[in-house]
């Protein structure tokens, strides 16, 4: 039998086609590496995020088991001290056991007991006499201490410079409450701030509350919680079970940073947050086995998704190749035409063969275009000047003009030039001359700008007038633009005198940068049009000038910078009041709606100068956009009451708005600095005159905003605070009212004076009947 193969006839078997090879593997890479990338890209990134997500969730767990443990520790001291803090306590107890031992230690247990039962977090209370050696506790009873060592713990807590704070030791004599644990036990002295306390109140928290607070929003099987102190010792465990050796070093390492941990053979996610109430250390420990089984999930599926896109991207770019180097074939095949001379080593280097004949022809049809160029950048210029490139962007537009051969970085102006029938209808030119008479004044025009070497174009404008384009690369554009001015009138005589007819020229008000010249342009049409109420035959610069004299449109310069300072002050209703006093006046003097626009455009640049100035931003989120919107915003607002009101919403509300909030902050800021210092030194001889040298203002200023932000003037607020401070001396310490009164500022005579008139009580009577 004989045997046959199918093949596919391949039309350009003449061609070594070495491109097609090369294409197809820089597609097969260009399709497969992406696919890969983008797999590997989305797999990391899922298991980042579940890794952050499960960060901040354990943070914010953290967090509420701090605020909550926190909390119950507060509300436990603030008990415990105000009993320490009542009339049983606070009186001579060894006065009170020795008159009527009986009713001492009736009163002891009755405080004890209500403090018990008052705090659910408590889980014995134990209180220690010295002088007796004993023991008594609410649920126990009382008895002596059994033991030397139990002893000698006790003098030493007695010994402490520290009238309060939260023990982790272990008190053999309040028995194993803990299950083994060290406990937190609030340990106080007897009475509180004693320079020579007779007792110990000790009470010891429920380990099960805290393991509650802790385990509460556990997860993850296997999740692990401890509570650490300042010291790196354990307080509690959600599992009963010691903390890892070194994770509290760890933690160091990694301030307010999620890390990896290994312990016991498993690696575990650590979250740690720190207590600024104890010094606690909260950690929360999940398995990152636990953690990465949705990973794991993630991984197949993307597996899964890679292989399937890599076999559709395979089969795609091969058949895509084929496809894409049709043209490349089709190219060759053109190059060659008929001819049947030897072909080069491949595509490309045929094609290169034809390149110094193709070279030659574009030489040619550059030839050609140059021809044509005058054309071809008078229809650039012409629609520059009517604004019709205003979406290029900043960085398109100098490539743009190098196309055209016009200088981007030089100085521009431009004016325009319009001729009239003479009035006495005596012209030589009939009405269907004005293509002639408008390529007369063109021509004339061209002569006179090649004659004073002035660089330059002139364009037809396709209306009967012709415009006049001047560029110079000038470091004084006043100086240069009289000389434009100068030129505008001669031209202007020259062609009157010429064509026997009425020639006018508008100018804009000043030079510019190049992109001002459809602003500049449509100033000189404007100027132009209003020869019909000005008078022909004359110069007109941007408004009604008189004949043969330059004039500028009269501009309310005196509101415009009312509404500037208004708005530098951030006060929005002078600005507003302003704003109206422009309208009026534009209404009223103005009278045109291109003028009345124009102005409008010349206060919109006024405020965006303020924004500038002072360092703002307009952004979207402000119902503002960037200055190119305000500007394309402001040509659809059609009458003076609807320009009023979008002044006020996009300009004068938000930037008043944004300079009281600049304001306020350095006010902020600057009493922050105030009151710290006066808190610093209130003890000390201070004046408004230091404190206002300390914030950088002048006293008068500083006593009128210090009134209108805190409330009171500084010496009522000084006063006050002395006065406050002085009470909390005479309630916790035992110090002498002279000696209180130099802490707070004050000699004692003035103090007591002072503190009378303040509180309606001397201080000697404050301290003894305990008043807030």
């Amino acid at each position: 039998m004989k045997r046959t193969y199918f093949r596919i006839r391949n039309p350009f078997a003449s061609f070594r086609k070495s491109m097609l090879r090369r294409m197809l593997a820089v597609s097969l890479f260009a399709s497969i590496f992406p696919v890969i990338f983008v797999g590997f890209s989305s797999y990391w990134f899922s298991s980042s995020a579940i890794r952050e997500e499960v960060d901040q969730a354990n943070a914010r767990v953290l967090k509420h088991a701090s605020y909550s443990i926190d909390t119950a520790l507060q509300r436990v001291r603030s008990n415990a001290l105000q009993m320490l803090l009542g009339s049983f306590f606070n009186g001579n107890l060894t006065e009170q056991k020795w008159a009527n031992y009986a009713g001492f230690y009736s009163n002891l247990f009755q405080n004890l007991s209500s403090l018990q039962n008052s705090n659910a977090e408590i889980s014995r209370i134990v209180m220690y006499i010295a002088e007796d050696d004993y023991l008594v506790s609410p649920d126990q009873g009382g008895h002596k201490v059994a033991g030397e060592e139990d002893r000698r713990q006790l003098q030493g807590l007695l010994a402490s410079r520290e009238a309060m704070y939260w023990s982790h030791d272990t008190f053999r004599f309040m028995g194993d409450a803990s299950g083994g644990q060290a406990g937190v036990t609030l340990v106080c002295q007897v009475p509180f701030q004693a320079s020579e306390p007779i007792g110990l109140l000790l009470l010891q928290l429920n380990p099960s509350f805290l393991q509650e607070n802790m385990t509460r929003f556990s997860a993850y099987p296997g999740e692990l919680s401890f509570i650490l102190n300042e010291e790196g010792r354990e307080v509690v465990s959600s599992a009963g079970q010691p903390a890892p050796q070194g994770l509290y070093e760890q933690v160091g390492e990694h301030p307010g940073r999620a890390f990896s941990f290994a312990w016991e053979g498993r690696d575990y996610l650590v979250t740690a947050l720190h207590s600024s109430f104890n010094g606690w250390t909260y950690l929360d420990m999940v398995p990152l086995q636990e953690l990465n089984a949705k990973s794991r999930g993630i991984a197949v599926i993307t597996v899964a998704i890679v292989l399937v896109f890599l076999l559709l991207g395979a089969a795609a770019t091969a058949w895509s190749t084929k496809r894409l180097y049709r043209p490349i074939e089709h190219l060759v095949s053109l190059v060659r035409g008929n001819r049947d001379e030897e072909l080069l080593a491949d595509e490309i280097g045929y094609v290169q063969s034809r390149w110094a004949e193709l070279n030659q022809a574009t030489t040619r049809l550059q030839t050609q275009l140059n021809r044509q160029l005058p054309a071809i950048r008078e229809a650039f210029a012409l629609q520059w000047l009517q604004g019709h490139y205003a979406h290029y962007t900043s960085e398109q537009l100098p490539v743009l003009f190098e196309r055209y051969a016009v200088p981007y970085q030089h100085m521009h102006a431009v004016f325009a030039l319009a001729y009239d029938q003479s009035p006495d209808g005596s012209s030589r030119f009939r009405e269907s001359d004005k293509e002639l008479i408008v390529f007369t004044m063109k021509n004339i025009a061209q002569d006179v700008l090649a004659q004073q070497g002035a660089g330059g174009m002139v364009v037809n404008l396709l209306n009967d007038q012709i415009a006049v384009w001047l560029w110079e690369d000038t470091e004084d554009p006043a100086a240069w633009f009289a000389q434009v001015q100068e030129l505008a009138a001669g031209l202007r005589g020259v062609l009157a005198d010429y064509l026997k007819l009425p020639v006018t020229a508008g100018l804009g008000d000043g030079p510019g940068a190049p992109g001002g010249m459809p602003r500049l342009f449509a100033q000189a049409a404007m100027a132009i049009r209003s020869r019909f109420w000005a008078g022909t035959g004359q110069v007109i610069r941007s408004g009604d000038g008189d004949i043969g004299e330059a004039k500028s449109y009269p501009y309310p310069f005196e509101i415009e910078a009312g509404l500037e300072q208004a708005l530098r002050n951030g006060d929005a209703a002078e600005a507003e009041l302003q704003l109206e006093q422009f309208a009026a006046y534009a209404q009223e003097t103005l009278r045109e709606t291109e003028r009345i626009r124009t102005a409008y455009y010349q206060l919109l640049t006024a405020a965006l100068r303020v924004v500038f100035l002072l360092n703002l931003s307009l952004k979207e989120g402000d119902g503002t956009g960037d200055e190119t919107d305000l500007y394309v915003q402001i040509k659809n607002v059609h009458s003076i009451q609807e320009l009023n009101d979008w002044f006020r919403e996009r300009l004068i509300r938000p930037i008043a708005r944004k300079v009281q909030q600049r304001h306020h902050q350095e006010y902020e800021r600057t009493f922050e600095t105030a009151i710290a210092y006066i808190e610093a030194n209130h003890h000390i001889d201070l004046s408004l005159d230091q404190v206002a040298e300390r914030c950088g203002l002048s006293p008068p200023y500083f006593s009128k905003l210090f009134k209108r932000i805190v409330g009171v003037s500084f010496i009522e607020y000084l006063t006050a605070y002395r006065i406050d401070r002085a009470k909390t001396l005479l309630q916790t310490t035992g110090l002498s009212v002279a000696e209180v009164a130099e802490s707070v500022g004050y000699q004692p005579k003035n103090f007591i004076r002072v503190f009378k008139k303040q509180t309606g009580q001397t201080p000697g009577q404050f301290r003894e009947t305990g008043s807030a």
